[in-house]
């Protein structure tokens, strides 16, 4: 669905990424790893079009986005970032602003676009805040505010920059598994993690970077078999059953 050719990409003429070849496959988890500063950001916001390349080309279902409008963008590609302001808003308003490639000139919503929030909505759970501030929200319900807006966005492709950033272990979880539930929609997911373990648990594949370049694309398993993880980050890793035969990894410094 997204496919990057040859791209290198930065900030202010230096290069951060170089040579990225890869294509994010339709209904999938794709998480990005690697040490801080490696690239992994920068990869996010060129392969989602908020940064744009030096060289190489970007395709989106086929088309290069570079012949894309904004607004044809915007309804193929969402992007949450990690570092965002928090605005004077409610949790409804916020929403509805996942709706605005598809309003007209008046900015009206319209029926559909009602209905297209309300299901967001429920299917974060958030009824009981509409008319909350976002302000008022925990770290989690916040999180959840902003993926709804995301899904009032329905798009195929969401891109998440670290989204359990700042979140207590357990509505960590509660995220990862509301993203399962996203690829269950048919979203094809993907996002940077820092947590090798749950980017290992919770992904169908890793893409492992160093130094602006992609070390090793491939299924979790394969990634962690071929000992790039310990080389890269300096870590001992184990891999364990748990309940129901679920994979486990547990890093340690080596």
């Amino acid at each position: 669905m997204v496919r990057l050719r040859k791209v290198s990409a930065g900030y202010n003429n230096i290069e951060v990424i170089r040579n990225i070849n890869i294509s994010f496959e339709k209904g999938t988890i794709t998480t990005i790893i690697g040490k801080n500063g490696c690239g992994k950001t920068t990869l996010l916001k060129t392969a989602s079009n908020i940064l744009k390349p030096f060289e190489g080309e970007i395709q989106v279902k086929g088309k290069n986005i570079a012949d894309m409008s904004s607004k044809e963008v915007a309804k193929e590609l969402s992007f949450l970032p990690q570092l965002r302001d928090t605005p004077n808003i409610t949790v409804y308003n916020l929403v509805m602003h996942g709706r605005f490639p598809y309003l007209g000139f008046s900015r009206i919503p319209q029926k559909k676009d009602r209905l297209v929030v309300n299901n967001a909505i429920e299917s974060m759970e958030l009824q009981g805040y509409v008319r909350k501030n976002i302000c008022e929200l925990s770290g989690g319900q916040r999180q959840r505010a902003y993926i709804a807006m995301i899904l009032a966005q329905d798009t195929d492709i969401v891109f998440l920059d670290e989204p359990t950033t700042y979140l207590d272990i357990n509505h960590q979880f509660e995220i990862l598994e509301i993203i399962k539930k996203l690829k269950d929609m048919g979203k094809t997911i993907v996002m940077v993690l820092h947590d090798l373990s749950s980017a290992l648990s919770y992904s169908d594949r890793i893409c492992l970077m160093d130094n602006g370049e992609i070390v090793i694309y491939d299924t979790p398993q394969a990634v962690f078999d071929s000992g790039e993880i310990n080389r890269i980050f300096g870590v001992s890793a184990e891999q364990v059953l748990i309940k129901n035969n679920q994979k486990q990894y547990i890093f340690y410094a080596s």
